[in-house]
């Protein structure tokens, strides 16, 4: 029977314990072997309202109860620092470095230490250390920027990058306040990294940014290192990732949606991808468009009409100009002896930056079947 309430009276002081942790002003008992999470609370309490100094006993009475735990380590290491016993917290700190990695406080304090000696592989360690526990942590962009200043910070965090930790999605998708310095930074650790880290649907989104910054020499790099499946310059010119039911972004694809516009991505007897287009408008329409990035000079566009009727096919016009213009489309012309291949040739200048090239469709022809655009320098 005692033994019962001796175990009743611990699971209610651990009870409280536990509760002080979470709510500081609860009550809670000092002075028995397991008062850890009241030490630490009232650590806590006493770091805000009278200051780091006042916190160290508190922090040391709790690390009596929980020797092991990087968590009250820190706590103490932390008040040492703010309270000026550097000294101190640089020895406090060394011991929650061997007690594991998912202590935030040690990591940032590592993280600083490295960065003051200059030592970016490790920073960048801690770095991933620290977002790998909580890849949303609110000072992340922060943090990330400060190792990214240098090129050899770049250089770790690309090499830290490759191992695909937690943090590696987020790193190219949530880039929409960044401001164009970060995102140049991001940009350098992304084609520093290489290929096969991001998948294209992730990488869309820093290129998207990249586009809507104006940043479009960049935009095309990082999405031909994770996307581009060819030496063509037009992506997806099989219509192999073509998602109508998706949004647009990057240098996909863009189609109408106009309901006098049928575009549907099928497959031909072989199995082979293709693309199913017809107007029924009663007027000429851009009915398929990608953004291209193109230095000056000459270059060549190829596409294939297989299973259609051969007016049809002649009714196609094509423009690689700075804006949809309709005053720019030319048919094309048959591509040697192949009667379902066809060619036009391009001569752009430096007028614009980036440039559309637009499939365009007169009212009322026949559905055609659309494969195989390619587009390449002469």
């Amino acid at each position: 029977m005692l033994g019962l309430i001796a175990l009743a009276i611990a699971a209610l002081l651990s009870g409280t314990d536990r509760q002080s942790k979470e709510f500081p002003n609860s009550p809670s008992l000092m002075g028995w072997p397991y008062d850890t999470g009241a030490a630490r609370a009232r650590a806590i309490s006493a770091f805000v309202q009278s200051g780091p100094k006042s916190a160290i006993g508190l922090a040391r009475r709790a690390i009596l109860s929980d020797p092991i735990s990087a968590a009250p380590i820190s706590l103490l290491g932390r008040s040492q620092l703010q309270a000026g016993q550097l000294e101190a917290a640089n020895n406090t700190f060394k011991v929650t470095a061997q007690l594991g990695w998912r202590d935030a406080i040690t990591q940032i304090y590592w993280l600083d230490q490295a960065m003051q000696a200059g030592d970016m592989k490790i920073a960048a360690e801690r770095l991933d250390a620290l977002l790998r526990q909580n890849p949303d942590d609110e000072n992340r962009n922060k943090f990330l920027a400060i190792v990214s200043a240098t090129p050899e910070g770049r250089a770790a965090l690309a090499q830290r990058l490759k191992a695909v930790p937690t943090w590696t999605d987020v790193y190219v998708r949530d880039v929409k306040d960044l401001p164009t310095e970060d995102l140049a930074q991001r940009v350098d650790v992304v084609l520093r990294t290489g290929r096969g880290v991001w998948p294209c649907s992730a990488s869309s989104i820093i290129t998207q940014k990249l586009i809507d910054s104006n940043m479009l020499a960049q935009a095309q790099s990082v999405w031909r290192g994770n996307c581009l499946a060819s030496n063509s310059l037009v992506f997806d010119g099989e219509f192999d990732q073509l998602d109508t039911t998706g949004t647009t972004q990057g240098f996909d694809w863009e189609f109408s949606r106009r309901g006098d516009v049928d575009i549907a991505p099928t497959t031909d007897s072989a199995g082979n991808r293709r693309l199913d287009i017809e107007v029924t408008a009663p007027r000429t329409l851009p009915v398929l468009s990608q953004l291209v990035v193109l230095q000056a000079g000459t270059y060549r566009l190829t596409w294939r009409t297989p299973d259609t009727p051969a007016n049809a096919a002649r009714a196609i016009m094509v423009s690689l100009s700075c804006g949809f213009n309709l005053g720019d489309a030319q048919p094309g012309e048959a591509d040697g002896g192949a009667k379902d291949r066809h060619l036009k040739v391009f001569t752009v200048d430096s007028s614009c930056a980036a440039r559309r090239l637009i499939f365009w469709l007169p009212p009322r022809t026949s559905p055609i079947h659309l494969d195989d655009v390619v587009l390449q320098p002469m």
